[in-house]
C-alpha cells in the first residue's frame, strides 16, 4: 500500500531536515502529518545553524468535556540562550450530533503557536526565563509575554515563581478583548532520570473567567522519565474549570513525549 506521506518525501515536497525527522516509518497517519507541518513552520521561523531539534508531542483529555486534543511542538535551542518554538494544535471535528469527535478521527487545525524563549542566569541558583507566544487560531489569536525565575534550593528541589500576560482579541467584532494576568508558583524534584512537579495558576480577567467571577485557578502535577538521553514520555494531570459560569472543576489529562535529535 502507498501512503502519501511517502510519495510526499520521494518527490522532495519536505525539505530534507524535515524528511529525517518525520518520515512515515517513525510516524504514521496524524502524527506524522502534525511533525510535518510543525517542522516545516519551525524551520522557516528559526535562524539556520547547526543546533539539534526537540520534538514534543502530546495528547490531551478532558474529564467532563470529553474531548481530545494533539498537539506537536518543535524547538531549537540556540547556545546563547535562545529558543524557537513552532506549535500545531488539533483537534476531532464535533460530530452532527453535537458530541466531540472520537481520537484522530477528522482532525481539524485548531491554532498555530510561534514561540522565543530565552534563559539567562543570575546567580549559581538563579535563573531569569522571559517567553513571548504569539497564537493564531480559527476565530481568535493571541499574544503572551512571560517571564519565570527557577530557584535551585538545592541538587533536587527547586521552585519556580512566574507571572505572564494574556491578551486574546476575536473575529466576532462583537467580542470584547479578553486580558488575563496570571501568577503561577511551582515546585519540581529532579533525579538522574525522572523529575516530579506541581504549580498552581491564579488567573485574574476583565471578563468573566469562573464560576461568574473574573478570578479562575488551576493546580496540575506532572512527571517524566528518562528512557534514554533522547527519548522523555511524560504524564500530567491537572484541575480546570468547566464552564465560566459555574463552580464545576473537571480533571485535564495529558500524555506525550520528548525526543531529542
Amino acid at each position: 500500500m502507498t501512503y502519501p506521506l511517502n510519495e510526499a518525501l520521494n518527490t522532495g515536497f519536505f525539505s530534507p531536515q524535515v524528511a529525517h525527522v518525520c518520515k512515515s516509518g517513525r510516524y504514521n497517519g496524524l502524527i506524522a502529518a502534525l511533525c510535518f507541518t510543525a517542522l516545516e513552520g519551525a524551520l522557516m521561523l528559526m535562524p539556520t545553524a547547526s543546533h539539534a531539534l526537540d520534538l514534543d508531542y502530546q495528547h490531551q483529555y478532558n474529564e467532563k468535556d470529553r474531548d481530545h486534543t494533539d498537539k506537536v511542538m518543535i524547538t531549537q535551542a540556540l547556545d546563547n540562550g535562545l529558543a524557537f518554538s513552532f506549535q500545531m494544535v488539533a483537534s476531532p471535528a464535533v460530530k452532527e450530533n453535537g458530541q466531540p469527535g472520537q481520537p484522530f478521527e477528522h482532525m481539524t487545525k485548531d491554532a498555530l503557536k510561534g514561540k522565543v524563549k530565552y534563559s539567562h542566569k543570575l546567580t549559581k541558583r538563579l535563573k531569569f526565563k522571559p517567553k513571548f507566544t504569539y497564537s493564531q487560531g480559527k476565530d481568535k489569536k493571541s499574544y503572551k509575554p512571560a517571564f519565570k525565575f527557577p530557584y535551585e534550593l538545592n541538587k533536587s528541589f527547586s521552585v519556580i515563581p512566574g507571572y505572564y500576560y494574556k491578551v486574546t482579541t476575536y473575529k466576532d467584532d462583537g467580542k470584547d478583548t479578553k486580558r488575563d494576568n496570571v501568577w503561577s508558583l511551582g515546585g519540581k524534584y529532579r533525579t538522574d532520570r525522572m523529575s516530579i512537579g506541581i504549580a498552581r495558576k491564579e488567573i485574574y480577567s476583565n471578563q468573566i473567567a469562573f464560576d461568574g467571577k473574573k478570578r479562575n485557578y488551576s493546580n496540575k502535577f506532572v512527571i517524566d522519565y528518562k528512557v534514554t538521553h533522547r527519548f522523555i514520555p511524560y504524564f500530567e494531570v491537572a484541575d480546570v474549570y468547566v464552564d465560566k459560569d459555574t463552580d464545576e472543576r473537571q480533571a485535564r489529562y495529558r500524555v506525550g513525549f520528548k525526543y531529542k535529535f
